[in-house]
């Protein structure tokens, strides 16, 4: 296995020379630059696998960088380094497509560490894609099994040494056909290197195409220095570069040894997303060049055109990640194979990888993947009826148009199939198909009229909170993303992508904060984030975030502010709140020990009695939802405290390092130490604030009445422990 190729770019000279004796020591081929511009020229011309990059850099500054590195080089994986780093800063990198954000100093072994699991998840993937990619052996992927041509002409095209063009639509597929061409043909051990022509200088081109003349020299064609090139976006070459490619390539077509032509590849691909006929018409590109490939020119057609091979890709993709990543991943439903069928992929197989992808994300959890798991654009067409006109073509407006008609009539019927079918004269059976058809969700009519049964809900779009973890003290923040129905509540590590259901099986510790844990992804305090999503009731969104979620001002008044700024959208999918059958209890009240129960009710509660020393003494709270608006006025607000002795004692263990005066309220003395409080009972108001986050890692919410004693996270757990364990498995 050849080594993986790392470039630093750091103007700190130390760290360079630490950095680059370690990743040579771990077996990496290591190259170096401190500024920005040249990090740009190394990359165009000679790609690396990683690119370790600091922020701050003379020339050019690193997001900068970043942002052109992944313009054009997707694939090269970065880590940003920064020794004045900020949240903002990381989330900023991370939505750019940083994979990790390293603030200095760091230790050696972290950045390893990052570094391997990096390159091992790009390995993973790559060997997953190879199904719907080409592999070194030439073959073509699955995608085009079904393309008689393509194949007859990949076939053909292998057997000789002629230049080829592939033209085709964004994301069908041009680079790997060519890579396939390149895998059959005689010369298939020789390097295959990518040039796209709209983003490299015209000089590197030249450089990498044509020999520099010089006197008294040989021509050297040894195996080790033959080359192939692709050229994508071959329209953009310069006009003047355009016929010397086009003299070069007439003065020896086949590009055999011994050609004097002054080309340096043995062998010339090219792909365009134009009509380069048409160009060329227009003078816009040069006819030479376009003769040059006048026996060689294929066309790819859209994914589209070929949507009955769509559910054997989606199987196939999948399995190749079952079996390459060790993970579980659920099937995938017919329903959903027949929305990714009817979608017209204007980014062709590209989007498909990536809706395949996002799917493998979200249904960590799930039995099966349905057509509500896809995005909404593919299962659901966002084009209401009354503009039709909006339909790409005939066959999608006559399948909007039924699909509203259906759901019309089964809305004027309440749901009943029985009573539809008599409505529209049609058999129980020809419905139900067309229902599967167009991934209509059929509601229980009994659950609706009970008021049990609810739309599920994400946000508009992405907003942004910043702050710092009360306990580690670091600074912090979090990413709200929508996610579609079906997905549940996922936190998601901001460095490294690897993800963390909100689900009680996840818990690994209560004390003071609730954390959670997967694998080696762990994330803590987020009782107060998920007490707003329960009661805004979000049901899908990811939160990308560090170790800990931020403290803010103690309360969850900010993250209520932060939801509502990304607007709420309700979404086709339904969720049924978990109805509390009996009693169920964690605890002892009897010997005076910390106790919290909770029994049937026609509405959701918490009832929260405190004996603490003064100045809190005995306070009762009783909270009833009644939708957002009571929770940001009630309960939001109120602040996490601590007594003097108790803050010592956390800090003196690690935790609460990041309390300040402003974030939680201090006690000590019998008062009130640092601020003026909210509410007089603002201290029953948040533990109640806690249960109603704890709570909603059931995944669902839930109607009872709660009643809790000088209760915390433990017993909080303990009682969900209980009902999931009684309850819900029975259901």
């Amino acid at each position: 296995m050849p080594k993986a190729r790392i470039l630093i770019v750091d103007d700190e000279k130390n760290i360079v020379s630490s950095l680059t004796g370690i990743l040579a020591d771990e077996g990496y081929e290591v190259a170096e630059t401190g500024d920005g511009i040249e990090a740009l020229e190394i990359i165009q011309a000679d790609p690396p696998d990683l690119v370790l990059l600091d922020i701050w850099l003379p020339g050019m500054d690193g997001i900068e960088v970043l942002k052109t590195v992944k313009s054009y080089h997707p694939e090269i994986e970065v880590l940003i380094m920064s020794g004045h780093g900020t949240i903002d800063t990381a989330v900023k990198a991370t939505k750019l497509g940083a994979q990790d954000f390293i603030e200095k100093p760091f230790s050696l072994d972290r950045i390893t560490q990052s570094i391997a699991e990096v390159l091992g998840n790009k390995r993973s993937k790559f060997k997953a894609e190879e199904k719907l990619t080409p592999s070194s052996r030439g073959e073509l992927p699955l995608c085009f099994e079904s393309m008689v041509e393509v194949k007859k002409a990949v076939k053909e095209f292998s057997r000789h040494m002629k230049p080829v063009l592939v033209r085709g639509e964004n994301g069908t597929g041009k680079e790997f056909i060519a890579q396939a061409i390149h895998g059959q043909s005689s010369k298939s051990d020789r390097s295959f290197v990518k040039i796209n022509c709209s983003f490299r200088q015209e000089r590197a081109i030249h450089s990498q195409l044509f020999k520099r003349p010089r006197k008294n020299t040989r021509a050297s064609n040894q195996a080790g220095e033959e080359k192939v090139i692709y050229l994508s976006n071959i329209e953009s070459l310069s006009k003047g570069l355009q016929e010397k490619l086009a003299e070069a390539l007439h003065s020896n077509g086949s590009q055999s040894a011994g050609s004097h032509s002054g080309l340096i590849p043995i062998r010339i691909f090219a792909s365009s997303t134009k009509d380069l006929a048409a160009l060329s018409a227009k003078g816009q590109f040069h006819p030479a060049l376009l003769n040059a490939f006048k026996d060689s020119t294929l066309f790819v057609p859209p994914l589209r055109n070929y949507a009955v091979n769509i559910p054997a890709m989606a199987k196939d993709y999948l399995d190749e990640i079952r079996q390459t990543q060790k993970t579980s991943i659920p099937e995938i439903g017919e329903d959903a194979l027949a929305a990714l069928c009817r979608y017209t992929w204007p980014e062709n197989v590209k989007e498909l990888i990536s809706v395949l992808n996002k799917l493998i994300l979200i249904g960590a959890n799930q039995k099966k993947i349905t057509a509500q798991d896809l995005p909404s654009e593919i299962w659901q067409p966002k084009i209401e009826i009354n503009d039709i006109d909006q339909a790409g073509s005939l066959q999608e407006a006559e399948l909007i148009w039924e699909k509203h008609f259906i759901i019309h009539h089964l809305k004027r019927n309440n749901w009943d199939i029985k009573k539809t079918c008599k409505s529209l004269s049609t058999e129980k059976k020809q419905l139900k198909e067309k229902i599967v058809l167009h991934s209509i969700e059929i509601p229980d009519p009994e659950k609706i009229n009970s008021g049990y049964r609810h739309q599920q809900r994400t946000l508009k779009r992405s907003v942004v909170l910043c702050g710092s973890g009360l306990h580690s003290g670091i600074k912090t923040g979090l990413i709200l993303q929508p996610m579609p129905p079906g997905s549940g509540i996922i936190f998601g590590d901001i460095s490294t992508g690897k993800t963390i259901p909100a689900r009680l099986e996840n818990v690994q510790s209560t004390d003071y904060a609730t954390r959670l844990r997967k694998d080696r992804v762990s994330v803590g305090t987020i009782e107060h984030i998920m007490a707003a999503l329960h009661m805004y009731r979000i049901t899908n969104l990811l939160i990308k975030i560090g170790d800990e979620a931020p403290v803010m001002d103690g309360s969850a008044k900010d993250f209520c502010d932060l939801i509502e700024d990304g607007e709420f959208e309700d979404q086709d999918g339904f969720y049924e709140e978990i109805v509390i059958d009996k009693s169920y209890t964690f605890g002892n009240k009897e010997q005076g020990e910390p106790y919290i129960s909770i029994e049937p009710s026609d509405n959701f509660s918490v009832s929260y009695h405190m004996e603490y020393p003064e100045p809190i003494g005995i306070q009762d709270y009783t909270y009833e939802f009644k939708g957002g608006e009571s929770f940001k006025k009630e309960i939001a607000p109120a602040r996490t405290f601590g007594f003097m002795e108790e803050v010592a004692q956390l800090t003196k263990m690690g935790y609460a390092s990041g309390g300040k005066l402003d974030n939680f309220i201090l006690l000590g003395d019998k008062k009130v130490l640092n601020t003026k409080l909210r509410f007089k009972d603002e201290f029953p108001r948040h533990k109640i604030l806690d249960i109603l986050g704890d709570f909603y890692l059931l995944g669902k919410p839930i109607r009872g009445h709660v009643k809790a004693y000088r209760s915390g996270h433990t017993q909080n757990i303990g009682l969900l422990q209980n009902i999931q364990e009684n309850l819900l498995q029975k259901n």
